[in-house]
C-alpha cells in the first residue's frame, strides 16, 4: 500500500489551527534562523517538505544538516561538549540525553510549555502518551530518576521490535511463523537458500550500543536477562546471558547472508525490504511504511507481522526507541527554536510526518486520526493485523537499562564480546565476562 500522500485540507491545517489559537503571535521572532542537526532517518524524509510551512507561519527560516547515526551523534558531541551552540535543536534520544543533560548541554524544557507567552494554547502537552513524553525527564542522578525532573526533550516517534515474515513463503514450505527463539533457531535455516541469494533471517548486527540495548538486546530481555539484577550484580555474563548470545549467535550462523556481522539498521530495513529474506527478527516496527509501500519495496503485497518471539521460560519483553528533539542549552535563538520545537511536535505536524511514514505515533490524537489509523490498518496479512503486533508489544516494551552518563560505552563494550564471539566461533563465556569486568569498573 502507498504511504498516503497529504491531503489540501491537512495542509491548510498544519497552519490553521495553529495560527488562530487565541491569537497566539507566531511571527514574534520574524527574521530569526534556526539551524538543526538530523539523523537520516524515515522522520527527516517526512519532515523536510514540511519545513516551508514553518516559514510561512512563523517567518524563521530553518537550516538543517542531515547525517547517518553514528556521524550525527559524533559531531553532535563535538559541538555540544565545546559549547559553540552551532545547532539550535538536534535528534536525540533519552540513552544520549543521559550524557548531555549530565554535563549541562540540554535546555530544560518546562519554562518555555509553562509560559503562555511563549507556546500557544493549543500545543496541549497532555496528549503525549504519558510514558513516552516522560522518557524525555531525568533528575541527573545515575542510575534512578527517568521519568523525573526536568523535561529535556520532547517525543517525535518510537518504535518497538517484532517480527516481520513473508506470508508466501512459509505457505510454500508449510511452515508456521515462530513463537519461541527455539522454533525460531529451528525454522530459519529451513528458510534460506544460499544459491538463489535467499535468507532466513536478516537483524542488525554491528559493534554499537544498539545491539545489546534494542534489537539483540530485546532477545536478551526475553531470555531474563538484566544488566543490573535487583541485587545490585551484573547480568552481562549470567548464564541466561550466556544462552541467549550463543542463540543469537547459532541464528546468524545457520541462517543470514554472508556480512551480516556488520548489518546496521538501514541494512536490515533495506534488506527485508528487497525481498532476499524471509524475516526481520526483532528489528523496529517502524520500518513498516517502508515494508507497504511499493515504491520502496519488493514485499509490499508480502508481508506479515508478528510479536517477537517469546523465551525459554515463556517470557517476551523487548527494548523500546524513543526519537525526540532537544535544544542546545548554547543556542543563541532559544524563543525562536522553541517556536520550532513546539511546531514540530504540535498534533497537526506529528499527523502529517506520521501519514509521511514517520511512525509510530507519540500522540494520542494522532493514533486517533482517522486517515492514521486507515493507513496503519491495512498493513500486515491482514487488516488491523500490524497493529494487533504493536499493543502486544507495547505491553512488554520498554527502556530496559538504568539511566547513566557513560552507558554508551558500556554498551558498546558489551557489543564488542557479543561480534567477538560471533567472529571467533566461540568464547562466549570468556568475552562476555571480560565486558563485565570492565563495565563493573566503569560503573565505579
Amino acid at each position: 500500500m502507498l504511504i498516503r500522500r497529504l491531503s489540501l485540507t491537512l495542509l491548510l491545517a498544519l497552519l490553521l489551527p495553529l495560527a488562530v489559537a487565541q491569537d497566539f503571535d507566531w511571527r514574534k521572532h520574524e527574521g530569526a534562523n534556526v539551524n538543526l542537526l538530523l539523523v537520516s532517518h524515515p522522520f527527516v524524509n517526512a519532515l523536510v517538505p514540511l519545513l516551508p510551512d514553518f516559514t510561512a507561519l512563523t517567518g524563521i527560516s530553518v537550516t538543517y544538516e542531515e547525517l547517518s547515526e553514528q556521524p550525527a551523534f559524533e559531531k553532535l558531541l563535538a559541538d555540544l561538549s565545546s559549547r559553540t551552540g552551532t545547532y539550535d535543536a538536534f535528534m536525540t534520544s533519552p540513552l544520549n540525553n543521559w550524557q548531555y543533560a549530565t554535563a549541562g548541554w540540554l535546555e530544560p524544557l518546562d519554562a518555555f510549555i509553562e509560559d503562555a507567552t511563549r507556546t500557544s494554547p493549543a500545543y496541549d502537552v497532555g496528549d503525549f502518551a504519558p510514558g513516552i513524553l516522560g522518557a524525555g525527564r531525568w533528575t541527573r542522578v545515575p542510575m534512578q530518576g527517568i521519568g523525573e525532573g526536568p523535561l529535556w526533550a520532547l517525543p517525535i516517534n518510537y518504535e518497538t521490535y517484532l517480527l516481520a515474515y513473508r506470508p508466501s513463503v512459509f505457505e510454500a514450505k508449510g511452515l508456521s511463523v515462530p513463537t519461541t527463539y527455539q522454533e525460531l533457531l529451528e525454522v530459519a535455516p529451513l528458510l534460506s537458500d544460499p544459491t538463489r541469494n535467499f535468507y532466513g533471517v536478516i537483524t542488525r548486527f554491528d559493534t554499537y550500543w544498539d545491539l545489546p540495548y534494542l534489537t539483540f538486546g530485546t532477545m536478551l530481555a526475553s531470555y531474563g536477562v538484566e544488566m543490573i539484577r535487583p541485587d545490585g550484580s551484573l547480568g552481562i555474563c549470567s548464564p541466561e546471558s550466556i544462552a541467549a548470545t550463543q542463540d543469537f549467535i547459532q541464528l546468524i550462523s545457520s541462517a543470514a547472508a554472508p556480512g551480516a556481522g556488520a548489518f546496521t539498521w538501514y541494512e536490515s530495513l533495506q534488506g527485508f525490504a528487497s525481498g532476499q529474506y524471509a524475516m526481520s527478527v526483532n528489528e523496529a516496527d517502524l520500518f513498516a511504511p517502508v515494508y507497504q509501500d511499493p515504491r520502496q519495496s519488493a514485499i509490499s503485497d508480502d508481508v506479515g507481522y508478528a510479536p517477537t518471539p517469546l523465551g525459554p521460560t515463556g517470557e517476551r519483553a523487548a527494548g523500546a526507541w524513543i526519537w525526540q528533539m532537544s535544544m542546545n542549552a548554547g543556542s543563541q535563538r532559544k524563543d525562536a527554536t522553541w517556536l520550532f520545537l513546539q511546531w514540530l511536535t504540535s498534533k497537526e505536524t506529528m499527523v502529517a510526518t506520521h501519514l509521511a511514514g514517520n511512525m509510530n505515533p507519540v500522540r494520542r490524537s494522532a493514533w486517533e486520526n482517522p486517515e492514521v489509523a486507515a493507513m496503519v490498518n491495512a498493513w500486515g496479512a491482514y487488516p488491523g493485523q500490524y497493529i494487533e503486533t504493536v499493543q502486544v508489544m507495547a505491553e512488554v516494551a520498554g527502556i530496559n537499562f538504568p539511566p547513566h552518563p557513560e552507558l554508551t560505552r558500556m554498551l558498546d563494550r558489551w557489543a564488542g564480546a557479543i561480534q567477538r564471539s560471533f567472529f571467533e566461533g566461540g568464547n562466549v563465556e570468556a568475552n562476555l565476562c571480560a565486558a563485565e569486568q570492565e563495565i563493573a569498573r566503569m560503573l565505579r
